[in-house]
């Protein structure tokens, strides 16, 4: 009787329990993978994201979640729950403190000043040139925030004259990002501790480090010094971006100084960015949060702040209004452009209003498969009226924005969704007539060497594949 139950029932049943088991051993990374993409998917829904950027994530999370779930957790964050908690309250902090002397309100992430210096450094060597002898001249103070900070000439003479003004008593703190400089940076960073500087380092790369994500990089470039002049712009210290001799392959790009009362709000967003990083108190930096540079020259300018942490996107609505309110001429200077949708259907309907635009970007920039993703825009564009140029000489890294003679925009950003919507960025607006025409002179330079989209695209071995081309699109958001 034993021997008929257990073929009968037993052995069956732990042939189906065995079955079951290898079933869900087998398949377990896929259907952890799909539980896991729900979850991803229910997350992307509560940020609000774009309707473009939404899709992209959907496609790959859900069509292949071996591959789309780890990169959502190491790139997909945007608006950070934690990270929104915590750079929140450091930055409402350090604004408390300033709104102690001058009243401003912390929710607003503009600030307007008047009374302010401008310089225009042109190019990698003048910009090399004006950061070594503010270095070098600084009486008391250094704050130098950066993405990258190359492991080369450029980097290593900048990370010198750190080290050397450290050891002479001035305070030095230097912020980098830890992925923008992941392999360049201990060496660098024991140097400049050694000799009595600061170094920190913004957002470990590993998610696994912190909950929040890889994706959220600090992209802005700041340089203070003394707590009076600064230097702003799209350059990082690397012999790419600048150095003290010309260089054929070094990018096109420039930077600018402030001087006067505009920097207090370059110290305030370094001061919030270091003591998030560092995990420190603001109140520790009571005296520079407060301090207000006196006027130093007749311009006026107005300083905004963006990232994961602010309300909403203060950069992305202020391109949008420039862009919507324009009378004659636009021009739009960036090294990648993947605009959302509401950028580029504004470009298009000014564009059908007659008005004239003007897309400057370079032939080929260092980045392939924006280059790819660009072209089902540019095409539309151009359609439309929009006058693109490409430079052709080499990468062409500027940031500038340029309308009706009244007003500029430079800064960190570049006009993709990663800059609007993902990175930490800072952009500086122009309203002084000099000012806007030093910056309009130098992209005026840069249209010595480009040619039209049209004559572009009768060159085939510009144009990407078509096939291609859409399925670049497809993840163009997440670029």
């Amino acid at each position: 009787m034993w021997t008929w139950i257990n073929e009968q029932i037993v052995d069956p049943l732990i042939q189906l329990l065995g079955g079951s088991l290898v079933f869900i051993l087998t398949n377990f990374t896929a259907i952890l993978g799909f539980v896991l993409a729900l979850l991803i998917i229910r997350r992307v829904f509560e940020e609000k994201r774009n309707p473009s950027n939404f899709f992209a994530w959907f496609f790959i999370v859900i069509f292949m979640p071996i591959i789309g779930v780890p990169l959502y957790f190491m790139f997909g964050g945007r608006k950070s729950r934690k990270l929104v908690k915590n750079k929140l309250e450091v930055t409402h902090r350090a604004l408390d403190i300033v709104q102690q002397r001058s009243g401003i309100n912390r929710a607003i992430q503009r600030t307007h000043s008047q009374g302010n210096h401008f310089e225009l450094l042109p190019n990698g060597e003048a910009a090399f040139q004006r950061m070594c002898h503010e270095i070098e001249t600084a009486e008391h103070t250094i704050h130098i925030a950066t993405y990258i900070l190359g492991n080369d000439i450029t980097g290593q003479a900048i990370v010198d004259r750190l080290t050397e003004r450290a050891q002479a008593g001035i305070q030095v703190r230097l912020l980098l990002d830890s992925l923008g400089s992941w392999n360049c940076t201990r060496a660098a960073r024991y140097k400049i501790r050694q000799a009595g500087g600061k170094v920190a380092m913004f957002m470990p790369v590993l998610p696994i480090q912190t909950q929040t994500s890889s994706n959220l990089r600090n992209h802005r470039k700041i340089a203070i010094f003394d707590n009076y002049r600064a230097i702003t712009g799209g350059q990082n210290l690397d012999t790419r971006f600048m150095g003290a001799h010309a260089n054929s392959e070094r990018f096109i790009d420039f930077s600018v100084v402030t001087q006067g009362p505009a920097v207090a709000t370059f110290t305030h967003t370094f001061i919030a960015d270091w003591a998030f990083s560092n995990k420190e108190s603001p109140a520790r930096y009571q005296a520079l949060l407060q301090y207000v540079p006196e006027e130093a020259g007749n311009s006026t300018t107005e300083i905004i702040t963006s990232g994961p942490d602010a309300p909403n996107d203060p950069l992305w609505e202020q391109i949008v209004r420039i862009i919507q309110e324009f009378k004659q001429h636009l021009t739009i200077i960036t090294p990648y452009f993947i605009p959302d949708e509401v950028i580029f259907r504004s470009l298009i309907v000014k564009a059908h209003t007659g008005r004239h635009i003007r897309l400057i970007l370079p032939l080929k920039s260092n980045q392939g498969l924006t280059d790819i993703a660009r072209y089902h825009y540019l095409r539309q564009l151009d359609k439309a009226g929009v006058d693109i140029q490409f430079y052709t000489p080499r990468m062409m890294h500027g940031k500038l924005i340029l309308a009706d003679g009244k007003i500029a925009m430079t800064g960190s950003a570049n006009m993709d969704m990663r800059s609007l919507f993902v990175n930490f960025e800072i952009g500086q607006l122009h309203y002084t007539v000099r000012d806007i025409t030093l910056l309009t002179q130098w992209a005026e330079t840069l249209m010595q060497d480009c040619i039209s989209y049209r004559e572009a695209i009768r060159r085939r071995d510009l144009m990407p594949n078509r096939m291609i081309e859409d399925l670049v699109h497809l993840i163009a958001p997440m670029l």
